[in-house]
């Protein structure tokens, strides 16, 4: 959620103008998933919480991290160039009027 806080959050809050609302809708589901655990209906239930194992929380937290920076840096350098006129647009935009 980092990298859709780095996007979206110079917009504003509302989704109409690019803002974060959505991203922040799917990150604060993701921490209510998180902090109420698996259910009877989830897939750590159905596994017998095969995937539960001690290793697997420094593991997620360490690729999470490593995406976050990955992800970050990337645009990071997007905008860089860009602001350098090195980098065609990503997409072009129609304006109607």
């Amino acid at each position: 959620m980092a990298g859709a806080a780095a996007v979206h959050t110079p917009n504003g809050f509302f989704n109409q103008g690019g803002g974060y609302e959505y991203a922040a809708s799917l990150g604060l589901t993701a921490a209510g998933l998180a902090v109420t655990g698996p259910g009877r209906l989830s897939l750590d239930h159905a596994l017998g919480h095969a995937v539960n194992r001690s290793w697997m929380i420094p593991a997620a937290f360490a690729a999470t991290a490593a995406g976050t920076a990955l992800i970050v840096g990337a645009r990071n350098r997007r905008l860089r160039k860009a602001k350098e006129g090195e980098q065609d647009p990503l997409f072009e935009e129609e304006y109607m009027e």
